[in-house]
């Protein structure tokens, strides 16, 4: 059984993707900056995470929130482990696995994404919890930020939190870090959440069945709005591959153009946030179809002012019973790294996930905060990375395995 995050302690206390680019420009910051920096966040966060790299002046806005990165519920946090299972002290008399001086943060986004941000609050808490110095570096393109950390000292000195997008990367020929290979899994953290399946408000369809229906009946004539190769790509691999249908795809990376583009009619379907699908729907601009969710997830967990409709349902929830998508934050170092140190950075992982302030804002950017060990962790991952492969040789997308 899953427990929260919660249940770990009795009181509140107690407990987007592109080639690489040719250069690297980034922006630090001091844990200590981190807070001014995420003081304000909503649901409808949201950022391209995929341009070349350049430097990043501005802090982490709310409305800034990476493609793939969907809306999640402020409740129950799911894990299937509990801090009590680590060795914290054997941690903490070991500086938590990490080496003395400053450690880095890499975040593989502009600042302002879902990334960024829950990096911010894992930042902080680090120095307020673990007494580590620490700074976060933002590199525009994720696959910079990814080769930068496969490229550093296996020491344990720079970290990074990444999502889907590593595997997705790999998998389809656009990056050349292998998760497998020229990294080190420390740690799963976040489940990703919900993510809303939209159409226009004139579409000839109201729930998402008679999408599908639709959709079986008129192949290829539905225009379903998504990046080239990116998270939505894929959860619309899942789609077609679990119903059969068949859908055109057309390029819409950003969230804001796939709002823009739903409202207009320009595209048929499209994936948003949570909370922008709600903002849309109730102008009367958008209908929503359903959410798509890690395996299990039901909608009513979603902690939303109004009731949600049934058609706010996940996939799973209105009898598709194998349309999910299970999307974690993964914390990885260089390859290379010491397996005791692994494990103690691990549990270092466990105590900040503990942290009040930092469970709250993690939960704010729509994550579902978790903590899993490394065992745990590496079967995670690796099921994640299997499902990326399944979808990306249907689709004909896979270049890597």
């Amino acid at each position: 059984m899953k427990k929260t995050l919660a249940m770990l302690l009795a009181s509140s206390m107690l407990l987007s993707f592109t080639a690489c680019g040719s250069s690297t420009t980034a922006n630090s910051t001091t844990a200590t900056e981190a807070k001014a920096a995420t003081e304000t966040k909503t649901e409808a966060a949201k950022s391209e995470e995929s341009k070349a790299p350049e430097k990043s002046e501005e802090k982490p806005a709310s409305d800034n929130k990476s493609e793939g990165e969907s809306s999640a519920p402020s409740g129950e946090a799911l894990t299937e482990e509990t801090a009590a299972e680590a060795d914290i002290d054997a941690a903490k008399s070991d500086n938590w696995g990490f080496p003395s001086g400053t450690i880095t943060w890499v975040v593989p986004g502009k600042a302002g994404g879902g990334s960024d941000l829950a990096i911010r609050y894992l930042s902080e808490a680090m120095t307020k919890d673990l007494g580590i110095t620490n700074t976060v570096t933002n590199y525009d393109s994720n696959t910079v930020g990814h080769q930068t950390v496969a490229n550093a000292s296996p020491d344990g000195s720079t970290i990074t939190l990444a999502t889907a997008a590593l595997n997705v990367q790999w998998v389809t020929g656009n990056s050349e870090v292998n998760p497998k290979e020229d990294l080190t899994l420390i740690a799963a953290l976040d489940d990703n959440g919900f993510s809303a399946l939209c159409a226009p408000k004139n579409a000839p369809f109201d729930t998402f069945s008679e999408m599908i229906e639709y959709a079986k009946a008129n192949p290829g004539k539905l225009n379903a709005g998504m990046p080239s190769s990116g998270n939505n790509t894929f959860q619309f691999g899942k789609i077609q591959k679990s119903t059969g249908v068949e859908f055109n795809s057309v390029e819409a990376s950003s969230e804001s153009d796939r709002l823009t583009n739903l409202a207009g009619g320009f595209i048929d379907l499209g994936f948003v946030g949570l909370g922008n699908a709600q903002e849309y729907e109730a102008a009367g601009k958008l209908k929503v179809l359903a959410t798509i969710a890690g395996d299990g997830l039901k909608i009513e967990d979603y902690p939303s002012e109004t009731p949600l409709g049934d058609n706010y349902k996940t996939m799973q929830e209105q009898g598709f019973t194998d349309l999910f998508w299970n999307v974690k934050h993964y914390v990885y170092g260089p390859a290379g790294m010491d397996a005791a140190k692994v494990q103690e950075i691990n549990t270092a992982m466990s105590v900040l996930q503990q942290d009040t302030d930092c469970h709250n804002g993690l939960v704010s950017v729509g994550h579902i905060p978790e903590w899993h060990n490394v065992e745990d962790s590496v079967k995670i991952r690796d099921a994640e990375y299997d499902s990326v492969v399944e979808i990306a040789e249907y689709l004909n997308m896979k270049v890597n395995d």
